[in-house]
């Protein structure tokens, strides 16, 4: 729900909705209190109130500020994960340029339908808090069973195959941090 409602709502109106929410009823509480109770609105206890109520603000404040500073790292070490992600897939086109044609055309194509699954159906599934770990395994897999049927003939092709197995663990490594990255959420009170 709560993605749901940062992905399809802008912030101006979320944050309407949220401040809205929260002092609307506030204000409503006030006045009905102040007509049920008219003794509570002479100000004998105003100064206590004050202080009471600032020191709440403080710490809702603090409170605020740490959830805000964790979601924004989370978000930075995300971008980290997929650029990281990204690069160790161009790393492996680009050290497939030494293969054969054959070889290099299976790694050409299995890279280009990773990059599209990942596009295309991973990351709306994942926007939606719904990472599936299904989506581009197929893509994967067939890139592990390139590099496994190739036998590196000269030395030049041995140096790039070195570096192309590397490169693949990485990304595939990159790949199920975005996925698990996807899948958090803040944490319910109560749970």
């Amino acid at each position: 729900m709560e993605l749901w409602l940062l992905n399809h709502l802008s912030t101006a109106l979320l944050a309407l909705l949220v401040v809205g929410g929260l002092v609307m009823p506030a204000l409503l509480g006030s006045v009905l209190t102040t007509r049920r109770f008219p003794s509570l609105a002479g100000g004998e206890n105003n100064d206590m109130v004050g202080v009471v109520l600032g020191m709440f603000g403080a710490i809702y404040g603090i409170i605020l500020a740490f959830v805000i500073v964790n979601r924004w790292t989370e978000l930075q070490d995300t971008q980290k994960v997929v650029s990281t992600e990204a690069t160790a897939i161009s790393r492996i086109v680009r050290d497939a340029r030494a293969f054969p044609p054959d070889v290099r055309t299976t790694v050409d194509a299995a890279v280009r339908d990773y990059v599209h699954g990942v596009v295309e159906q991973g990351w709306p599934l994942m926007r939606a808090g719904r990472g599936d770990f299904s989506v581009t395994a197929t893509e994967v897999d067939t890139l592990y069973a390139a590099l496994r049927r190739y036998e590196p003939q000269s030395a030049s092709e041995q140096a790039f195959y070195a570096e192309a197995p590397d490169s693949l663990n990485d990304a595939a490594g990159r790949r199920r941090a975005r996925i698990n990255k996807s899948l958090d959420e803040l944490p319910v009170p109560g749970r």
